[in-house]
């Protein structure tokens, strides 16, 4: 349970922190949103801790984003933390997930990444949201990427049955079943305010991520 819980919280992770690498980087953001996507990347530093035990690799993230967290101003500020720590955090972050993925086999690396784009995102989304961005763009781009990583996920759940034997195939069944359900509630649930064409709400991101992330654990325990 703890290492299917650590995969997704690491591909979760590492897809967020990408987001939010370049929302801070290239976004036109003002001084006071500058200082609460400071404030975000401290959730993600509290997710690598997690996945230390599953992945090794992973403390060496943990500790870079750390120390760009910890010398990142949280107030109102026109001033990004150290960029170099955080481009190597992402660095290393890529090589934690490289790691994970070798040691599980070619299709678990596939999935692992698809979950990046999926769980990422939406944990991205979230975070945002919480930072209270005015970037609406990605109210748009973000769940759009959480379809297409749906999707990749529903093919790289088909291509993994069709190489199994069909007695394993069988009993896998179910759980593939059970996760592309999942996945899809997920990204209703998550794409609704596209559909009301109305602004995204913590709540209903938080429910669209909490749902994602089991379809996600579903997924990888097929795997792993």
């Amino acid at each position: 349970m703890y290492e299917i819980f650590s995969a997704v919280t690491l591909a979760g992770v590492l897809g967020a922190q990408a987001v939010l690498t370049l929302v801070l980087l290239k976004g036109d953001i003002c001084p006071g949103q500058r200082g609460r996507l400071h404030k975000a990347f401290w959730f993600l530093v509290a997710g690598w801790s997690i996945t230390i035990p599953f992945s090794p690799f992973s403390a060496l993230p943990f500790i870079t984003l750390g120390f760009f967290s910890f010398r990142s101003k949280s107030g109102k500020t026109r001033q990004t933390g150290p960029v170099p720590l955080l481009h190597l955090s992402n660095g290393f972050g890529v090589l934690a997930l490289l790691m994970a993925g070798t040691e599980q086999g070619l299709l678990a690396s596939l999935m692992m990444l698809s979950q990046v784009l999926l769980v990422g995102a939406i944990t991205a989304h979230c975070l945002l949201v919480r930072a209270r961005s005015r970037l609406q763009a990605f109210h748009r781009i973000l769940p759009v990427i959480g379809v297409v990583a749906a999707m990749l996920t529903a093919v790289t759940l088909a291509v993994s049955s069709m190489m199994l034997e069909p007695e394993v195939a069988n009993s896998l069944v179910n759980s593939v079943l059970v996760s592309l359900g999942l996945a899809m509630a997920g990204v209703l649930v998550w794409a609704s305010h596209l559909l009301h064409q109305t602004t995204p709400h913590i709540a209903q991101l938080c429910v669209s991520l909490v749902v994602i992330g089991c379809a996600s654990g579903v997924a990888l325990s097929t795997m792993i």
